[in-house]
């Protein structure tokens, strides 16, 4: 998925190997979100469709929410 921030496009699920450049993050879930995630990533393994992993769920959901807090906040 491609996301554009104002500036420039960044792939945020690259293929493996080519995340040298992402920083590590560990994070505590609510249980509620975290079975979203679960199942999300469950419908998406079984209808064979990429980055089903819950580090690639979340990175996509912070590409998505992070430019509508920029927009709230301006």
């Amino acid at each position: 998925m491609e996301v554009s921030n104002g500036k420039r496009a960044e792939d945020s699920n690259p293929p493996y190997g080519e995340k040298g450049h992402f920083r590590k993050v560990t994070i505590t879930l609510p249980p509620e979100a975290y079975e979203k995630l679960i199942h999300e990533s469950a419908r998406r393994k079984i209808a064979g469709e990429p980055n089903h992993l819950l580090s690639a769920l979340l990175r996509e959901a912070i590409d998505h929410y992070m430019p509508l807090l920029e927009r709230m906040i301006e």
